[in-house]
């Protein structure tokens, strides 16, 4: 098997190629650390490992907001060929005290990195960089450069810790060896005080980050001053949402004094503080070259495209397409190799399974083309129509029955064949659907652009029904749903006949299209009244559903429908939605659905806007995968039914274990 990174070297790649074994042959004791920081080579060896915690924000395993919602679901926990014992575990409802799922105060329950340890990792480096008598050949430039890099990252494992766990402790210095039991024990502090902490950091550390990278060969990953502001405004997005402003629901939360771990008072400050922070690394980011993607900046060939093809490419190409112009923040490979083998769908005419010598056989499809990454029937249902509003709110659609009727058939037809395959039947939920849809999701019946195909005129497309080739044809390594995220899958991957290639990318942790979203998100909660809607709001989600092919001129739009006033007046029964701050709350949210879809990214908003509650109580539906003709595949099926989504579920328990280590601990509210 061949497998192929196709990625520019960077320092923290090069110098992480043997990082477990250093982590685990540095003691902790002055002496060998002394020897560490006695030289700028080895120095920067130990500034690797502070990167080296970085979660890898593409895995569908480890990173809950991959896997622990109900945008995708899974045929099993664990069999023979496949297993997702972490964060879908807690998608079922698993999650417990003895032994924590994506445990990562402790590094374990499968999330293998313990944030409280990269936390000390960077506190251990900073105590000897700042001290001018180590690393003597290290420049003042860079001695300044790499002390804000690691408080940065010290800031951003705080706030990945912070995002799971709430309140949590604040860990600023590196305690010596010698501290006694007492000494070592931590205590949850107030959300208030740990948003200031980190917020500190970054502020305190930034203007020493380059604006940008230039020396792309050997330092791309590493931290910049766009991609610090970004981090700073997502820290002060969560300290704003509903979870941790004025959340009543944890009234009885509190410390060893009984004060509130989480302010019991709405502060309509704290969004305004966020959009501050959002409009500053937005002008940072831009300032310094960063702007949305489109597939014409990479593809020499995308002016032939067809508008269809072109547009449903932006969204996939804006995730795989290597350090584009989007991407603020990244570090490593992000687990996408395993990410595009769960979600690649068996694609015909390229993948048919033959007899050996040299094809493709079916141990090749199981590994490279697994496709269990599966999209739910609920996230096929929130993109937009062809009008750029909610089907279920799209005149069109519901004048004509195709609401109601959606999840009937009908016969494609040569008008859609760059989306699905002419003469195909499939349901009608899957007709007249804006370009991010088919950009994000496979489905039995639509066309796969790339993989070895780029004739337009000769893609590929997916054969999902029982037995059938992108199907379940063996009883494992399947789409439960009958979809597959084709975002992640990148184009040039060619899982073919006679080659098997897998291009790995880094997986957005931070891009440009995320940080419009909070920006639009944090002025329209900013606003005092409900129809003072800023202006600036439409703006910002105009510049994202323009590039995803909701304009006026695009695939016969005649409307301004990148202006969502527009859309909604002509299209939507529920035209005056867009000028009241509730109506854009629902809009802005359902546009962060469609625009992030499959990054990671739902899970952790439903959370933090408290709507985790209903949305991820919904039962999980998809199409019945067991059948082989239409009339039986086309029949909505209840995958899973969950137990009900409560408080304690918000927010992640601490082992029982640490507990009884660290009597001045509390536990999370509710475990």
């Amino acid at each position: 098997m061949k497998k192929i990174t196709k990625y520019i070297p960077t320092i923290i790649l090069t110098l992480l190629c043997s990082c477990s074994d250093y982590l685990d042959i540095v003691p902790d004791n002055v002496t060998t650390l002394d020897i560490v920081f006695n030289n700028r080579n080895t120095a920067e060896r130990y500034l690797a490992n502070c990167y080296h915690f970085v979660p890898d924000h593409g895995s569908v395993k480890r990173i809950p907001g991959m896997g622990a919602g109900h945008e995708c679901w899974f045929y099993t926990t664990n069999d023979s060929h496949f297993d997702n014992e972490v964060s879908f575990y807690i998608a079922r409802g698993l999650q417990n005290i003895d032994a924590p799922y994506a445990n990562y105060w402790d590094g374990e329950g499968g999330s293998n990195l313990p944030m409280f340890r990269a936390i000390r990792e960077c506190n251990i480096f900073l105590d000897y960089v700042r001290d001018q008598h180590k690393v003597n050949d290290l420049t003042d430039s860079e001695r300044k450069r790499w002390i804000a890099e690691v408080n940065v990252l010290k800031a951003y494992y705080h706030f990945f810790l912070f995002e799971h766990y709430g309140p949590i402790p604040i860990v600023d210095k590196a305690l010596p060896v010698s501290t006694d039991p007492e000494g070592v024990k931590v205590t949850r502090m107030p959300v208030d005080q740990i948003v200031d902490y980190m917020v500190k950091l970054i502020d305190d550390s930034y203007k020493d980050l380059p604006p940008v990278i230039t020396m792309e060969a050997t330092e791309m990953g590493r931290l910049t001053q766009p991609a610090a502001l970004a981090l700073k405004a997502k820290i002060l997005l969560w300290a704003a949402s509903p979870l941790f402003n004025g959340n009543k629901d944890y009234a009885n939360f509190r410390n060893e004094k009984g004060e509130p771990f989480i302010n019991q008072e709405f502060s309509r400050e704290k969004w305004v503080r966020t959009a501050e922070a959002c409009k500053e690394a937005i002008e940072s980011a831009e300032t310094n070259g960063c702007q949305l993607y489109d597939c014409s900046m990479d593809m020499s060939y995308s002016q032939d495209l067809p508008e269809e093809i072109f547009y449903s490419m932006n969204i996939r190409q804006t995730v795989t397409e290597r350090f584009n112009s989007e991407l603020i923040w990244s570090v490593g490979k992000q687990g996408t190799n395993e990410l595009q083998n769960l979600s690649m769908a068996c694609i015909v005419p390229s993948l048919q399974q033959g007899s050996g010598n040299g094809q493709v056989t079916g141990s090749i499809l199981q590994s490279r083309a697994a496709g269990v990454y599966a999209p739910t029937l609920e996230t096929a249902e929130q993109f937009y129509s062809k009008n750029g509003v909610p089907i279920d709110e799209d005149k069109e659609w519901l004048t004509s029955g195709n609401y109601d009727n959606r999840y009937t058939t009908r016969q494609v037809t040569s008008a859609d064949k760059y989306n699905m395959r002419t003469g195909w039947t499939t349901a009608v939920l899957h007709f007249n659907r804006e370009p991010r849809f088919y950009g994000s999701l496979g489905f039995d019946g639509s066309t796969w652009y790339g993989n070895g195909r780029t004739d337009v005129n000769d893609l590929n497309y997916v054969d999902g029904k029982y037995g059938r080739n992108s199907g379940n044809k063996w009883g494992f390594n399947y789409s439960i749903t009958g979809y597959f995220a084709k975002k992640v899958v990148y184009y040039q991957n060619a899982i073919t006949q006679s080659s098997q290639v897998v291009y790995e990318y880094p997986f957005p942790i931070i891009r440009l299209g995320d940080l419009y979203l909070m920006y639009a998100e944090s002025l329209n909660e900013a606003t005092e009244g409900d129809n003072n809607v800023p202006e600036e709001v439409y703006t910002y989600l105009r510049k994202v559903r323009e590039r995803s092919g909701l304009k006026k001129g695009v695939l016969g739009q005649t409307e301004d429908i990148g202006d969502v006033r527009v859309a909604w007046e002509k299209y939507s029964n529920d035209p005056t939605k867009p000028k009241t701050k509730d109506g854009m709350r629902s809009i802005i949210k359902q546009e962060r659905k469609i625009e992030l879809a499959l990054e990671g990214h739902q899970y952790n908003d439903l959370r933090r806007w408290k709507d985790a509650s209903k949305e991820l109580s919904k039962s999980i539906k998809g199409w019945n995968v067991q059948g082989e003709i239409e009339e039986d595949f086309y029949k909505v099926t209840t995958l899973f039914v969950p137990r009900a989504f409560t408080t304690k579920d918000y927010l992640w328990p601490i082992k029982k274990q640490d507990l009884q280590v660290d009597d001045k601990l509390i536990q999370t509210y509710g475990w």
